[in-house]
């Protein structure tokens, strides 16, 4: 894999991913609405150009080369809690999703890749089947898997190899969303006390720099018409990761777990089966959860350090 395109370059997963391909000398082009949003430094490295414009506008002559090997679609808008439920932002992320794979197309890109997530099967039991009937609890979810399926339609009707991944809970530096790992870390760095519903659900976090490994090597290996889960492998009930946060951060801190009552009488799961992606790619985790916290909660000691001696 030698040139590639990018989508949602400037989000928590997508500079990670740019300095993945970038670590390994893949030549990166990255669409955004404005260049602006990327750092001088990355502006000046040969392997990296972006292409300013909207996905629902641009057309193959905004683009000074041709015959990508890969574009990979990881631009989405509502990701925070607060907008998941945002019914119009959501489907204009399906149709943002399919004007991309249609540029794809024009732009003779070998392989379409785009990111699904593990809330379009969050009421999983056990481990995420990927090949089960979808369960999302939210407009977020449900968008995701509505996406999926108008891609594979379109990939069949353009003859476009097409490939779903499904992204795992994120964590690392540059996240800055109020998830569970952020909102614990942050709370615990500020000596209060985090609260909780019980944290009895099965799940799986995998450091962000794993994530950007993963899929540079689905670009690299992966089979066309197929849909790769991402993730550790190993799965721990919640409460054993915010343990595992607070020992690492300070092991006398309280933990306010049971203090919120359950959202779902459902039970919830973020554990997704990574076989295929391990056969087909190679792929094994590189950072343990403890490291990763480690690395994540140094990251947010410095920005308060810096906030502090603003």
């Amino acid at each position: 894999m030698n040139r590639v395109l990018v989508t949602g370059g400037t989000g928590f997963i997508g500079r990670w991913l740019i300095r993945e391909l970038l670590a390994n000398q893949v030549q990166v082009t990255a669409i955004s609405r404005s260049k602006d949003r990327f750092s001088p430094e990355l502006l000046n490295q040969a392997l990296f150009s972006c292409v300013e414009g909207d996905l629902n506008t641009l057309t193959a002559n905004d683009f000074p080369d041709r015959d990508y090997d890969c574009f990979y679609h990881l631009a989405w808008a509502g990701v925070a809690s607060q907008d998941k439920n945002n019914l119009e932002v959501q489907l204009n992320n399906i149709e943002m999703s399919v004007r991309a794979m249609e540029l794809c197309h024009r732009l003779h890109c070998d392989r379409y890749i785009s990111a699904g997530t593990v809330a379009e099967y969050v009421f999983s039991k056990n481990v995420m089947d990927l090949e089960e009937k979808q369960t999302p609890n939210d407009m977020y979810g449900a968008a995701k898997t509505a996406t999926h399926y108008f891609l594979q339609v379109r990939a069949r009707q353009l003859d476009q190899k097409f490939i779903w991944a499904v992204i795992p809970s994120t964590y690392g530096e540059f996240r800055k969303d109020n998830n569970i790992i952020t909102y614990t870390i942050r709370t615990l760095l500020a000596a209060e006390k985090p609260s909780y519903g019980a944290l009895t659900q099965m799940w799986d976090f995998l450091y962000v720099a794993d994530v950007a490994r993963a899929l540079r090597l689905i670009g690299e290996y992966g089979k066309a018409d197929t849909t790769y889960g991402i993730g550790s492998g190993v799965y721990k009930p919640l409460k054993d990761y915010i343990v595992t946060i607070r020992d690492i951060i300070d092991p006398s801190l309280p933990l306010g777990i049971n203090e919120r009552p359950s959202m779902t009488n459902q039970t919830l799961s973020s554990c997704v089966n990574i076989l295929d992606l391990v056969r087909d790619t190679g792929f094994q985790p590189e950072v343990s959860f403890e490291d990763g916290i480690r690395r994540t909660v140094e990251y947010w000691r410095k920005r308060n350090e810096g906030s502090q001696a603003e």
